[in-house]
């Protein structure tokens, strides 16, 4: 869930009631400048809590025409940005059994993005990295392997 929205939402009813009390109330000084504060608070935590977009590294071949050279050119690394939030990424990690939202967190701190990744790590080294018993780590490689079976 994203925790910006309800951050914004607070921001701009802070600024409605300080814009009222200003019309109504222009004595009222000290709570106008509280409200006009909080709600820049507000709106400032709001947009920390943004999701950030995920980079992804793709590989592309140059477009020249098919020559000798053409065959012979070397791939070439760019970075390419898309709009993948990071729930979006550990929303797919959750179709894992036994895989939750905060464990899908966990993993993708440790390098594990999907459960491509999920199936071809090895139990014990999940086991030791995230703290969990190896049957565990076991458990959620076999139904990471099942869910990639049935795709």
């Amino acid at each position: 869930m994203r925790h910006d929205v309800p951050l914004y939402i607070v921001a701009i009813v802070c600024f409605a009631l300080a814009g009222y009390l200003q019309c109504t109330y222009p004595e009222q000084f000290a709570y106008i400048i509280t409200l006009t504060v909080l709600g820049v608070i507000f709106l400032g935590a709001g947009y920390s809590m943004k999701p950030k977009p995920i980079v992804i590294k793709t590989k592309e071949q140059p477009q020249v025409s098919e020559t000798r050279e053409a065959e012979a050119a070397p791939k070439i690394e760019s970075e390419t940005k898309v709009a993948v939030t990071e729930e979006k990424a550990a929303f797919e990690l959750t179709h894992v059994k036994g895989i939750g939202p905060k464990r899908a967190e966990q993993l993708k701190r440790i390098g594990i993005q999907s459960p491509e990744d999920l199936a071809n790590k090895s139990s014990e080294e999940l086991a030791e990295k995230l703290k969990v018993s190896a049957k565990i780590a076991e458990k959620w490689i076999k139904a990471a392997k099942k869910l990639l079976e049935k795709d």
